[in-house]
């Protein structure tokens, strides 16, 4: 894999501190002019090769997968220039905005027999899986509640009137689609696509700064609570007719959870690892792009096209 980093931002510097342990050397970074001493900086520190501030010249280089951590607003411009020049895409989340999008993105991809993925770190831990493993113990399941809830550090400054894009609403900021993201790809792995879905956001200038969107699965509901306003307990509870499962913690990071059954027994599966959440979600699209695992992409797709359908019908502007 011959990788580019797209972005100078905190998602960017997070993920270049964890790729060095993982012997995945980028090749390339983007920068703006604005950011040149800031990824002047980063390439100099991790030793990348080739610092590009033109995204068409990053094209023609000799790297063949590109990773975009900008801004949602832009995901879709630039994953579509990548597929065009045949690069496999790494987009985080939310990858698109809307269905057509979504759409556009993976017909270039399967056309060319390329890789496309959103970078969500769930997937790829093993809690996630056991909890869907588990599910059955329950029986029938009735409810399901996800929080996700993180003071932003950004917060104070969009108080003041310095609007960062993760509170930008134009360029597709808001909880909804920065935090409760990853509770509704947990929803989506765990129980499928629902019937219908909702949205009730507090709005502050023109976005969700916290929110609940509720999914209805008919016989189950599941509500997803996002915070960048506010503090709270990040965890999820999901409750059957024999018993529930709780797990203590984001479940961008996969921790350890409990099933408790109305017999009282209760059964303790412990993920707890010092591995950063990044480690096995690139391991894994190395093992994609290296190994032409184009299969296990897809499967992921159907996930991340359901999301953006979901996302697309609830967000409120």
């Amino acid at each position: 894999m011959k990788l580019a980093l797209l972005g100078t931002g905190m998602i960017v510097r997070e993920l270049l501190g964890v790729l060095g342990g993982l012997d995945i050397h980028p090749l390339a970074l983007l920068g703006t002019e604005r950011s040149r001493a800031r990824g002047e900086e980063l390439a100099q520190r991790y030793q990348i090769a080739h610092l590009f501030f033109d995204y068409s010249a990053l094209l023609e280089s000799e790297v063949d997968t590109v990773y975009i951590g900008l801004p949602n607003a832009v995901h879709f411009e630039y994953a579509k220039a990548a597929l065009l020049k045949n690069k496999h895409v790494i987009v985080e989340k939310p990858m698109v905005a809307s269905p057509e999008e979504f759409d556009t993105l993976c017909a270039l991809a399967r056309d060319r027999n390329l890789v496309l993925v959103e970078a969500m770190t769930l997937h790829y831990l093993p809690a996630l899986a056991q909890m869907r493993e588990d599910l059955p113990l329950l029986g029938r399941l009735r409810l399901a509640a996800f929080n996700y809830s993180q003071y932003s550090s950004r917060y104070d400054a969009f108080l003041r009137g310095e609007i960062a894009p993760a509170f930008d609403p134009v360029l597709g900021g808001g909880a909804l689609m920065d935090l409760n993201v990853y509770n509704l790809h947990a929803a989506l792995f765990l129980f499928g696509a629902p019937k219908g879905a909702a949205y009730a956001p507090n709005l502050r200038r023109g976005v969700d700064t916290s929110g609940v969107l509720t999914l209805d699965y008919g016989t189950m509901k599941a509500v997803c609570l996002a915070a960048k306003d506010c503090q709270g307990p990040n965890r999820s509870l999901v409750t059957g007719e024999l018993g529930w499962l709780e797990l203590q913690g984001p479940l961008s990071c996969g921790p350890s959870y409990e099933v408790t059954l109305r017999t009282g027994e209760i059964i303790r599966r412990d993920f707890a690892t010092d591995v950063h959440r990044m480690v096995p979600e690139f391991l894994a699209f190395q093992d994609m792009i290296d190994n032409g695992r184009l299969d296990r992409a897809e499967k992921l797709l159907d996930i991340s096209g359901e999301a953006v359908r979901i996302l697309s019908q609830t967000r409120p502007y």
